[in-house]
């Protein structure tokens, strides 16, 4: 069983970029990064050596929806923090 997670180092400089501080990682911004991170890990790495590994796109949907609902809460609640993580992540072209 593989286990993909992001080690510490880049999950704090995504919530230094992204929340204010290196231990603010309960942000939606930064959890926004940080999922976003491991979706493109996943696609660009994972799924390249793993094509046939249907459990893993279950997984990818389940970032992704996770994504998506953070996503929606800021642009609902929070609008200059959206627009930003949009802009930076270069999400919704």
């Amino acid at each position: 069983m593989h286990c993909f997670f992001i080690a510490s180092e880049p999950t704090y400089s995504s919530a230094a970029a992204y929340g204010g501080g290196a231990g603010n990682t309960g942000c939606a911004a930064v959890q926004v990064a940080i999922i976003t991170e491991r979706i493109n890990r996943l696609r660009s790495k994972h799924f390249n050596m793993h094509a046939g590994d249907r459990h893993g796109h279950r997984g990818l949907q389940c970032l992704i929806s996770r994504r998506k609902r953070l996503l929606s809460y800021l642009r609902k609640r929070r609008r200059a923090a959206y627009a930003m993580v949009v802009n930076r992540l270069g999400l919704r072209r």
